[in-house]
């Protein structure tokens, strides 16, 4: 079956790297200080897939979380450069999503020049405040940061969508912007990153995602589900979220995404987790199963293949 692999990250933490990432929070797979493309698909050859492409998602917002404004962004942009060079060794077909702090007074301009570079088709700015991503820390719930509206508003000028990471208690408010800003498709990561607690709670978690299916321009990755419990393929509340989560959005707003090489870390190799997902697709048609291995992302993702 082919999987187009809607959220993977390489990286380079050597020394020597221009990719603006930090081998103080990055960590080195197979202890090799770079990992590049081919190292990523190497890592994905399994039985029975085959990797045809992907979306790099970026990596270098949980690096340098004490820099703002050019300082920052430098390393924004050097990461986009450094994926860029990686992604045209590969005859697979790549798209990038890079990351601005989108509540910079300068956004516009270096959104500008992303946008020159025909791979990148998004951005993705971690959200989730408390719990806290490190950044977030010092800034705060960008949600409330009326800088970062105009900046999430601009978006649509140059076509880009918006990877969304947050915590469940924000995604009414996330819907509630993006609902305003229908033209710029929503990508909501990792199931919105809730914890066992807010699955077994419950009504936080179901009225927010609700709150984001009922967005036509929205769609949702299926990933990170070791976040939640390391041996989920073995929790029967995850497996009910899953089908639940793809009963609510609808079979064509759903897709299975790797995030390597971050569940490869936590255990998960790509047999063991390919395995694991066909077992959660396994009642759908073969159609369906198309949809959410591959079809889907290509779509929103807008790749050329």
């Amino acid at each position: 079956m082919e999987f187009w692999d809607p959220h993977f990250h390489i990286w380079d933490i050597s020394s020597s790297t221009n990719s603006g990432h930090d081998s103080r929070i990055l960590f080195p797979p197979h202890d090799r200080e770079i990992y590049g493309i081919h190292d990523f698909e190497k890592d994905l050859t399994t039985s029975g897939f085959q990797l045809t492409g992907g979306v790099f998602i970026e990596a270098v917002s949980v690096c340098h979380v004490e820099l703002s404004g050019g300082d920052y962004v430098k390393h924004c942009l050097a990461e986009t450069k450094w994926v860029s060079e990686q992604i045209a060794l590969s005859s697979n077909d790549y798209n990038i999503v890079s990351t601005l702090a989108l509540e910079d007074p300068n956004f516009s301009k270096h959104l500008v020049k992303l946008a020159q570079n025909p791979r990148v088709i998004g951005i993705r700015q971690i959200l989730n405040y408390k719990p806290s991503w490190p950044r977030n820390e010092r800034l705060g719930n960008l949600l409330d940061n009326g800088a970062w509206h105009k900046g999430f508003e601009k978006l649509k000028e140059v076509q880009f969508l918006f990877d969304l990471q947050i915590n469940p208690h924000q995604m009414k408010q996330a819907a509630k912007l993006s609902e305003k800003n229908n033209e710029i498709p929503l990508v909501v990561g990792h199931l919105g990153s809730p914890t066992l607690e807010d699955l077994t709670s419950g009504k936080t978690y179901w009225e927010g995602i609700q709150a984001l299916a009922d967005l036509p321009h929205s769609s949702i990755k299926i990933s990170m589900l070791s976040y939640i419990d390391k041996d989920w393929q073995n929790n029967s509340l995850i497996e009910d979220t899953i089908s639940k989560i793809i009963d609510v959005f609808g079979v064509d707003r759903c897709f299975f995404a790797s995030n390597f090489p971050v569940e490869l870390n936590d255990g998960w190799p790509a047999g063991k987790l390919f395995n694991a997902f066909r077992d959660l697709a396994k009642s759908f048609s073969p159609d369906d199963q198309k949809k959410l291995f591959s079809e889907n992302a290509k779509r929103v993702y807008k790749t050329s293949s």
